[in-house]
């Protein structure tokens, strides 16, 4: 397969979703547009398998996976929907990846079997619970490979009204009974160090006022 521009790798996922499935794609993709996800793109390993945390209906699976197709994408989501969706849209694109129906956090009969060149959490972080979080970071942790490398999209807490402008737009997704636990990305950035992870942060300007922020780990 070749290697298609962002924007072309994007349209070829729109075009694999049925019409409900492809509008939320379409918001999602506003929202991380091209230019973040080339920053993401540069940051994970252009081959060796990659995991997927939280790939819902497989979006960027299929994206990354088209952009180095080099890599071996492994997605894993607690919704059997979700897999199910994810795996006709790898097919229909055509790209190589496997899905699994689980929550990250598990480790008894677990599918998803390390070790990884990279993983990547986007925008899945500050969905779970805020006690849940760090069991979450550690499992990926024990997942990479030495000097694997592990890139969480979030969203940070300052300035406070892009926070509150994010807020609102959560809750239009997930409506108000699901947890939201936002982090500073310094406290990110603290708590993944005690983790064993260099970190990086990188603050992403945006038209709209989402405070964007990646975090660039890897394990030592």
């Amino acid at each position: 397969m070749d290697e298609p521009s962002g924007t072309r790798a994007l349209l070829r996922i729109a075009g694999a979703l049925p019409p409900v499935e492809r509008a939320y794609a379409i918001i999602r993709f506003l929202i991380l547009r091209v230019k973040l996800l080339a920053v993401m793109d540069l940051l994970l390993p252009a081959e060796g398998r990659l995991l997927d945390v939280g790939c819902g209906f497989g979006l960027w699976t299929a994206y990354f996976s088209q952009m180095q197709p080099a890599r071996a994408i492994t997605g894993v989501d607690p919704s059997e929907k979700r897999i199910e969706m994810a795996r006709r849209v790898a097919e229909r694109v055509g790209v190589r990846a496997e899905f699994f129906a689980e929550d990250i956090r598990a480790t008894l009969d677990s599918g998803v079997r390390g070790p990884f060149a990279g993983a990547y959490v986007l925008d899945v972080l500050h969905h779970i619970p805020r006690d849940d979080q760090r069991p979450v970071l550690e499992r990926l942790r024990d997942l990479l490979a030495p000097g694997g490398v592990l890139v969480i999209k979030d969203i940070t807490t300052e300035p406070w009204l892009g926070l509150k402008f994010t807020e609102v737009l959560d809750r239009a997704m997930v409506g108000l009974s699901e947890p939201l636990a936002y982090r500073h990305h310094h406290e990110w950035r603290a708590l993944l160090e005690e983790l064993g992870f260099r970190v990086r942060v990188v603050r992403v300007p945006d038209v709209l006022p989402y405070p964007h922020v990646v975090l660039a780990c890897q394990r030592a």
